[in-house]
């Protein structure tokens, strides 16, 4: 699956030095809705659909501003 980043989340997410990211997705537009950066691993956990690693994350972000998931 391929979601749909714009500038401003890539530059977000590329400079962020926290650990985790949980996010949301639009799966109808296979868009990135909302998405929270931390350092706790366990506290915004029920509030998203997906956490990842952020690391693993930044390597998933190619040049057309997508995310390969």
């Amino acid at each position: 699956m391929k979601v749909n980043i714009n500038i401003s989340q890539s530059i977000q997410l590329s400079t962020s030095n926290k650990d985790f990211i949980y996010f949301d997705i639009d799966t109808s537009n296979n868009k990135l809705t909302a998405f929270k950066l931390s350092n706790d691993c366990l506290r915004y956990r029920n509030n998203f659909q997906h956490w990842r690693v952020l690391n693993i994350f930044k390597t998933e972000i190619n040049k057309p501003l997508t995310i390969k998931l």
